[in-house]
């Protein structure tokens, strides 16, 4: 009896020890195949632009430009002006409000960080945990994996041929990535549908993306 719970007690710890490690590999996997984590922490700088449908009815040009570590602006550009729609200074969030006609701050606000999770996840005290695997795009199969902090949780989905990351899942929205294409080395998804929790849907197609430009502090003063 003793030395069945013993087996069992093993084999449940190499179980989970395993489970945890394949998790690894797979995240470990998809920074190989998209860049190296060398090149991601080398990332210091990036300015994205594309066209943002918001709606069956209206798409604008975006232009997003992020510096490390939280520094963002995020514009549309609407009968040839950029018009803020979100950025950080270092200090407060700001959005153009349409009442006031200028940048105001927005209250409360958290900025995104500059790396994604996933990248020194470990580092940054996040758990992670490998859930299984999931149908996505009708029949293709993903690992889903889930990151938790405290109570923050969050779910990526990698292909199982590829690595590439296909869709997370975090506390406001999912978001769907596709066509992949490398910019200097590093690899991106060039067309994002986000998909908010209190319902609608936006697809935001990237043409541009410039890895490391010199980015002067201005752009930040909002």
């Amino acid at each position: 009896m003793l030395k069945a719970k013993l087996a069992s007690t093993i084999a449940l710890f190499f179980s989970i020890f395993s489970y945890a490690q394949t998790a690894e590999e797979i995240i470990l996997n998809n920074l190989n195949i998209s860049g190296g984590e060398k090149a991601w922490n080398s990332l210091n700088s990036i300015i994205l632009k594309g066209e943002a449908h918001l709606n069956l009815d209206y798409s604008y040009p975006i232009v997003i430009k992020h510096q490390r570590p939280y520094h963002k602006k995020v514009s549309f550009v609407i009968d040839g002006k950029e018009v803020l729609n979100e950025g950080y200074d270092g200090k407060n969030g700001w959005t153009y409000s349409e009442i006031q006609k200028k940048n105001v701050i927005i209250p409360n606000y958290t900025p995104d960080a500059f790396d994604s999770d996933l990248l020194k996840y470990k580092q940054k005290g996040f758990n992670v945990k490998l859930v299984g695997k999931e149908t996505y795009d009708k029949n293709k199969k993903c690992y889903k994996i889930e990151l938790t902090k405290n109570i923050n949780k969050s779910s990526y989905c990698f292909d199982e041929k590829t690595y590439q990351l296909v869709f997370e899942q975090n506390k406001d929205e999912v978001l769907y990535y596709s066509d992949y294409k490398n910019f200097n080395g590093l690899s991106f998804a060039t067309k994002i549908i986000g998909k908010p929790n209190e319902g609608g849907e936006y697809i935001i197609k990237f043409n541009s993306i410039q890895i490391n430009p010199q980015i002067e502090k201005k752009v930040f003063k909002f």
